[in-house]
């Protein structure tokens, strides 16, 4: 797995051994970053469920002032951290080992506020929905920012929950990529 854009392309990420971790494809990371190419810059970027740090990494290469990144799996934070230090981006990122649920609440705390929010939660698990009403509870997403979570195809979204309301959805096979902003959709 490498970063595919900006002043850390071709950098290798760490990836740990087995399945426990889906770090997303270049091809979707691609993709993403395609779509949000016009918010990353300057852009305080929030990883839930965080893996490697694949995306805030890519997301820090293109421009993005910086990243916190939530894993509650001990072995994949490793994982990140070891990123993190390879990539020498300690100045802007942290990792937090972390349940994503109690995670967002601490950063309400905290008043921390940010522009993009991703997350790609286990899929058999059905996180996504309640991820996405805990982050409407907490409000920690700019009134201008953008909430991207990655999903299997069979964990069907409404196109509004909570505070927020889904303005584009992309399928890849298995996956699907639902974008979420504040407020009603006026496109």
């Amino acid at each position: 797995m490498r970063i595919t854009a900006g002043k850390l392309k071709n950098r290798v990420i760490l990836s740990r051994e087995g399945q426990k971790t889906r770090p997303t494809q270049e091809r979707i990371k691609e993709s993403i970053f395609s779509i949000i190419y016009d918010k990353i810059d300057d852009a305080k970027f929030l990883d839930l469920f965080a893996g490697t740090g694949n995306m805030s990494f890519e997301a820090l290469s293109r421009g993005a002032k910086r990243a916190i990144m939530i894993e509650s799996d001990h072995e994949a934070l490793n994982v990140i951290i070891d990123n993190v230090e390879k990539l020498d981006l300690s100045k802007y990122c942290r990792a937090y080992k972390n349940e994503v649920l109690r995670a967002i609440k601490i950063l309400k705390n905290k008043n921390e506020k940010f522009d993009i929010i991703f997350m790609d939660p286990p899929y058999k698990e059905n996180h996504t929905e309640k991820t996405l009403l805990e982050l409407s509870k907490f409000d920690i997403l700019d009134d201008n920012g953008i909430i991207i979570c990655e999903h299997a195809n069979y964990e069907k979204l409404d196109n509004v929950i909570g505070i927020f309301t889904k303005f584009d959805e992309r399928e890849y096979k298995k996956k699907v990529i639902s974008f979420f902003k504040k407020g009603e959709n006026n496109e």
